[in-house]
């Protein structure tokens, strides 16, 4: 098709075809939503137990599941992205956004080790992961993801509020609602759009 017979329609339509292959990509890749849904829902609930029922003195200790959590996540894209055959902006932008966050999340970890402010850590990875999913949202066109992020914001806030141990109750319910539901609500999108 020459620059000429190329209408406006067509132009919404080729975006229109980018946005899908991102939203199906997205669900080909509810495995890193679920993978960190879970790790991060695990490891702020075994940090409460460990430290306020337990009492263990180590109890910070379970968040080196996220050390597993990005070899497994590296791993996984690597050969995921060897399999895409077709690659578009949108795939690259999404790949290039989760990346950035995920560095951005590793040095807020370096920075709260160093600074020993984990009080505020919670609510500003919080609103990060609030940023994080209203970007996709809004990136993919899914009104779930932009939910999420106006609950994990809520959630941000009142983190502010309440004590460590409350905040690692919010932090696993955050989990719960950025990366675990939207994971399992894409990946049986996908399948049934397979069936």
């Amino acid at each position: 098709m020459n620059d000429d017979n190329f209408s406006v329609q067509d132009s919404f339509r080729v975006i229109q075809s980018m946005i899908d292959k991102a939203k199906e990509d997205f669900a080909d890749n509810a495995f890193f939503s679920l993978l960190w849904g879970w790790l991060v829902f695990f490891a702020a609930l075994g940090q409460y137990i460990l430290r306020e029922i337990i009492h263990y003195p180590h109890h910070y200790l379970v968040w080196l599941l996220m050390i597993p959590g990005g070899i497994i996540s590296i791993i996984y894209g690597y050969k995921f992205g060897r399999r895409t055959k077709v690659k578009t902006y949108m795939n690259e932008a999404m790949s290039f956004f989760g990346i950035a966050c995920g560095v951005s999340f590793s040095i807020l970890s370096l920075v709260f080790s160093y600074s020993n402010a984990w009080h505020f850590a919670f609510p500003v990875y919080l609103a990060l992961y609030g940023l994080c999913s209203f970007v996709s949202g809004a990136i993919l066109r899914l009104q779930l993801l932009r939910w999420a992020a106006v609950i994990c914001w809520a959630i941000a806030i009142i983190s502010i509020y309440v004590g460590y141990d409350v905040q690692l109750l919010l932090m696993a319910a955050s989990a719960v609602t950025a990366f675990i539901v939207p994971g399992y609500v894409m990946r049986a999108k996908k399948r049934k759009q397979l069936a």
